[in-house]
């Protein structure tokens, strides 16, 4: 494992899905520590659904914000609540994509001048016109000088539509309720399960040793809320 902010050696990592209403864990997956936390999620939600109960809602933190885990999970009626992936825009010129609107109706983004930027139909690719941006007087801001290409380009992401209608609600009361609920029992029951229920390092190598551990370090928290909750 080496991500930043984590510990680099030989780890595995546990995938754990809760139930909001008492912290109960309902689904759990082990990987190598050098698989994306997005990996097996589709999977452990379909699973859930399946064999548990279909989820209304799912929340998440910002790992999880991809296009398609926003699609799947459209697809089966969840709303999913997650927060969104630090914007990387490593461009050189001084607008960034914030200075472009996207035009819904037209399906193409409008530049800071006025000028479409128009999708190239292969890779999500959105280019303005090599005449429009050589007669530009804002050129000096949209393109930087390395810039041999000659127009502006925007990238965008797969299944827009789906991540725009959930980001379309984040400053909702609703949302940020369900961000914080995730934090707390998510981050809560992980530092539960480190120090009072042997979650801090597995005693047998190889991954299916690692999923008992684990399973049984759930098992044992379960078991002490369910009592809770039972009382």
């Amino acid at each position: 494992m080496k991500r930043p902010g984590k510990p680099q050696g030989q780890y595995y990592l546990s995938h754990q899905t809760l139930d909001s209403g008492h912290g109960i864990i309902i689904g759990l997956t082990v990987t190598p520590g050098d698989v994306h936390d997005t990996a097996p999620y589709l999977e452990q939600v379909e699973a859930v659904h399946q064999r548990v109960i279909p989820p209304q809602a799912a929340a998440a933190d910002s790992a999880y914000d991809f296009p398609l885990v926003h699609r799947e999970l459209e697809k089966l009626g969840i709303e999913f609540f997650v927060r969104p992936q630090p914007a990387r825009d490593r461009t050189q010129a001084e607008f960034k994509r914030d200075a472009f609107t996207y035009d819904t109706a037209k399906d193409v983004y409008i530049c800071p001048n006025g000028n479409a930027l128009y999708p190239n139909g292969l890779f999500w690719e959105y280019w303005a016109g090599r005449k429009d941006c050589g007669s530009c007087p804002l050129r000096g801001k949209c393109l930087s000088a390395e810039d041999k290409r000659g127009a502006r380009k925007l990238l965008d992401r797969y299944f827009k539509p789906s991540v725009q209608r959930h980001f379309s609600r984040r400053w909702e009361p609703e949302y940020q309720e369900a961000l914080k609920q995730r934090q707390a029992w998510c981050e809560g029951t992980f530092a539960i399960q480190k120090r009072r229920h042997n979650l801090t390092g597995v005693l047998r190598r190889g991954l299916g040793a690692a999923e008992d551990h684990c399973l049984l370090s759930a098992v044992a928290l379960n078991l002490r809320r369910m009592i809770q909750s039972l009382n």
